[in-house]
């Protein structure tokens, strides 16, 4: 046999005791319409009934050049145009020039592996093989014994 679900204390005591009062007035409504008053006065003013054309006012600064807008082609200035060129050429060559470094260091590592080196090290020159990137660093040491003397 099932037991009955007992209402807990806290349940009961969460609702209100007394119903919640009504809202609103007595005898506030929809009012009946009245055929005279309503179908024969107008509900609209004159003056909302027809829009006025707004006047616009002339601005009093003078007419004159029109200001850059955005999207517009810049005026041509020649020390920009010519000192991008420049730098494109720079950069260009600078492009090639990494080509045939990247070549050359490969070579230069292939070399290292074949010799079984880590670090090569002879007057002024030191080469070391970089193992986490498989590359290799190299200085030459003039500079140091240029400055000494």
């Amino acid at each position: 046999m099932a037991k009955k679900a007992k209402q807990h204390a806290k349940a009961r005591a969460a609702l209100p005791r007394t119903a919640p009062r009504r809202s609103g007035r007595r005898g506030v409504g929809p009012v009946p319409l009245d055929e005279g008053k309503d179908f024969n006065e107008s509900v609209k003013t004159e003056a909302a009934a027809e829009p006025q054309p707004e006047l616009l006012e002339t601005p009093e600064t003078p007419r004159g050049k029109t200001k850059r807008l955005p999207g517009m082609e810049d005026a041509v200035i020649d020390e920009l145009e010519d000192a991008a060129r420049e730098y494109a050429n720079v950069r260009d060559e600078r492009m090639e020039l990494t080509k045939s470094e990247t070549v050359e260091k490969e070579k230069l590592l292939g070399l290292m592996k074949k010799h079984d080196k880590k670090i090569y090290r002879h007057e002024d020159i030191e080469i070391k093989v970089v193992p986490e990137g498989e590359t290799v660093k190299v200085r030459i040491l003039k500079e140091r014994e240029q400055a000494a003397d």
